[in-house]
Parts: C-alpha cells; structure tokens; sequence
C-alpha cells in the first residue's frame, strides 16, 4: 500500500467534507457543548428545584384538620408547610389546587390520647414530582410524630424505647470513591460518545461514498493509478477522523463540565441539590487514566463505526438513499446503551467483552467509574480490532465488484 496515495485521498475527503460549514458544527461545536449543558445544566436544574421545594413554604391540604393533635400539626408545620382546612382534600388535591393533602379521621387525637390506635391519609399524585416532594414532607412529618407517641406510651409503661430497636442497622459503602461520584447516569458518557462518533462520521461516509457516485466523480477516481485498497484506505481515514473528532469533543466537555460542575456550582446548590447532582454524576472523579481509557476506546469505536458506514452507504445509488441505509443504525448504539444502564442487572460477565460495540461502551463506563481492569481493556481491543479489520475486508471486496460501485 502506497501511502502518498493514502494521505492524497484521505485529505481529498477531509477538504470535502470541510467546506461545509455544518460539518464543524456537528463535528466539533455541538458535542463540545451538549455534554457540558447536560452535566451542568440538569443537576443545577434538578438540584435547584429541590432545593426551593424543600425550603420554600407549601400549602397542603388537610381534610378534618379539627381533629387534628396540635403536636402533628407542628410537626407538619415544622416541614415549611402551612395547613389549609378543607372539605374534600382528595378532589382539592386532584384539581391541582394544593400538592399534596392529609386526610384526619374524626376523633383522631382523642384516640391517641385514650391509647388506641387512628389514622390519617396522605393525598398524594405519585406521577407528580412536585406532589411527591410534598408528600414526602407529610411522610416525615406523620412519621416523627408517630415515634414520639410510641416513646410517649412507653416512658409511661415503665418500659424504655429502645426495646423497640433491639438491633442497630448501619450501612457501609463499599464502592469506590470513583463508583460513587460517577452518579447514576454515568451511562450517558458512552452514550454520547458513541452517538457523536456515528453522527460525525456519517456525513464524510456518504459522501465519500455514495456521494461520489451520484456526482459521477468515483469512475474519475477509478481510473486513476491508484489501488482500490488504498482507495478504501483513504476514504476510512477521513470517516474516522471526523467520527472520532466528534467523539474527542464529546470528551473534552465532558471533562470541563464534570471539572466546572465540582469546583464552582456543587457549593451553591444546597445540601438536596448536592445530593442530586452527585446522582447525575456531577461529582465525577476525572482522572489521566480515565480520560487515557476514554480516547483509545473511541479511537476504535470511530474506526469500527467507519468501517460499517462505508460497508453499508457503498451500496446506495445516491446521498439520500444512503441516508436511508445509515438512519437505522442509530439503534445498534442505543440498544446497548439502554442494556448498559441495566448493565448491574443483567450482570456483566467476561462475556460481555466480547460483543461488539456493547463491550466499548462497558469499558467507557468502567472506566469512567474506576472499574476497568486489564484482561476486559485488552478483550475489548481486540474484539474492535478484529472486527474493524472484518468490515475493512468486506469494503475492500465490495470496492472491487462493478456490480456494486455502479449500480443503477
């Protein structure tokens, strides 16, 4: 293989592909931003609104609130919560009129107080977000109340509370400090990245591709001194180096956002939104080898996605029937990462590592929460390898029958 030609072909796409202007801005602008709005942007959203919701002063509801014992009241009251009589607390809270309601049985505090046993109900939408952060002030509020009337019954029969808890449960973490900023949604990265490596280098494929045949400029290539290996060679190159631009983007913002997101922003967000930005891994612990481990895996994720949009645009007759052929296979990225996010469910033996595109995404998230170890990192490798150098041979073939470069 001459690699003068090689080079000559490769930057022949790359030019191509660089005079239009949205090939920068899908490439490179886009995925430089997307993940850092993400990081940022949802935590603080999310950490904010709970914040607020937690602090800020809510009406509820409460149906009978004659019957109810002026110790539950402060307790509720305690929640930044203000009580609202009112006659059907199901149908206010139904109408969206308060978030949360509290239904008090008649003689609720004179059975409590003879010892008996009452109750109350906790009107509530469970679809609702913002209701179920409100319930769960009356949750908190009924619950305090109910141990300090058991306590209360106790004392008075002579009996300490704590033969109520006859054994201490305390919970240790065992995960990583890595697993533990990673958050919950950690999966995302791989994600992104995988996404962004097709949608960088898809456009470069078709055109490369099936592009050249609608202009009619693949015949004027075909006849030149130049191997058809080195042809395919060429024309992969500039696919993968748009591809992995993209996903190279995708990283960087990622380490911005994850590094803005922890010095500047967790600090002014609360306790509540502390705790939910470090959910969405807004505490994630970035470190060389990470960022090592992230590269490499979206080298051979680009190469591999490459290699298959070649495979697949070269049998399109124009630009928009590869369109077409390349929409679908969005779905072989997002079916693995929908099973990544189950990934603790499903269980991921040494198995795992050796699917394709499923394993790369794994060892991203492996990687990204300190759980990557040699034999999977070097079974990933070589699976993509192989595979990339399986879909280049079939290219290759392809290049080569007459029927398929100039199909009409």
């Amino acid at each position: 293989m001459r690699w003068s030609f090689v080079r000559r072909i490769a930057a022949k796409e790359i030019l191509s592909t660089l005079r239009d202007h949205r090939a920068i801005v899908s490439n490179l602008i886009i995925p430089l931003l997307l993940l850092p709005v993400i990081m940022l942007g949802l935590p603080l959203l999310l950490g904010g609104l709970f914040q607020r919701e937690a602090t800020t002063v809510t009406e509820l509801a409460v149906q009978g609130v004659e019957h109810l014992p002026p110790d539950l009241a402060a307790a509720i009251e305690a929640q930044a919560a203000v009580l609202v009589a009112v006659d059907d607390a199901e149908s206010a809270v139904r109408g969206d009129a308060y978030p949360a309601g509290l239904i008090v049985a008649p003689g609720f505090a004179d059975a409590i107080a003879a010892g008996g046993r009452a109750e109350v109900v906790i009107v509530v939408k469970e679809a609702n977000l913002r209701a179920e952060l409100n319930a769960g002030k009356l949750r908190s509020a009924v619950d305090a109340y109910r141990r300090g009337v058991v306590a209360e019954r106790l004392v008075d029969a002579g009996i300490d509370p704590a033969v109520l808890e006859p054994v201490a449960v305390s919970t240790l973490d065992a995960s990583t400090e890595a697993e533990r900023s990673s958050g919950q949604l950690a999966w995302l990265i791989p994600f992104f990245i995988a996404i962004w490596t097709l949608t960088g280098g898809q456009m470069t494929a078709i055109d490369a591709t099936a592009g050249e045949k609608e202009r009619g400029t693949l015949e004027v290539l075909l006849v030149t001194p130049v191997r058809r290996g080195e042809v395919v060679f060429g024309k992969f190159l500039a696919v993968v180096l748009f591809g992995l631009s993209a996903a190279l983007m995708a990283i960087v913002g990622f380490v911005l956002g994850g590094t803005v997101l922890r010095r500047l922003f967790l600090p002014l967000i609360g306790e509540q939104g502390g705790e939910m930005a470090a959910m969405m891994g807004g505490s994630l612990t970035i470190t060389p080898t990470t960022i090592a481990l992230l590269v490499v895996s979206s080298v051979l994720m680009a190469a591999v996605v490459a290699a298959l949009l070649m495979s697949v645009t070269l049998f399109a007759r124009s630009f928009k029937e590869a369109q077409t052929y390349v929409a679908p296979m969005s779905f072989l990225l997002i079916v693995p990462a929908i099973a990544l996010q189950f990934k603790d469910l499903i269980g991921t033996g040494s198995f795992a590592y050796w699917i394709p595109v499923y394993n790369v995404m794994i060892l991203m998230d492996d990687a990204v929460k300190g759980a990557a170890r040699l034999a999977p990192i070097l079974t990933t490798w070589g699976v993509m390898a192989a595979l990339i150098a399986v879909l280049l041979a079939f290219a290759y073939v392809n290049f080569k029958r007459e029927d398929v470069l100039f199909r009409t």
